[in-house]
């Protein structure tokens, strides 16, 4: 269970955030169903930890970027997480 933000680093934009809305996300980490920079920043960090992510381009969304969240291909992202409980 995560609280988080993560932001667009060239247009300083944030895309998605848990804290404004106040409910906590999971997410399984190491299969492939997050982001290659989750599965590999995260992998193993222990509950009550906070963690910032600088990722790059080749382990955020892929080529085709997350349109619907105004993510091209070739931006770096930035996350602040909170782990809150692991399953």
């Amino acid at each position: 269970m995560t609280q988080y933000e993560g932001a667009i680093w060239s247009r300083r934009r944030i895309f998605d955030a848990t804290w404004s809305t106040g409910l906590p996300k999971a997410f399984k980490i190491g299969d492939g169903s997050v982001i290659k920079g989750w599965d590999r920043a995260l992998a193993g960090v222990p509950v009550g930890s906070r963690v910032l992510m600088i990722v790059p381009p080749a382990y955020g969304y892929g080529p085709t970027g997350r349109p619907a969240f105004g993510i091209r291909a070739r931006d770096t992202l930035v996350f602040v997480v909170d782990v809150l409980a692991a399953y």
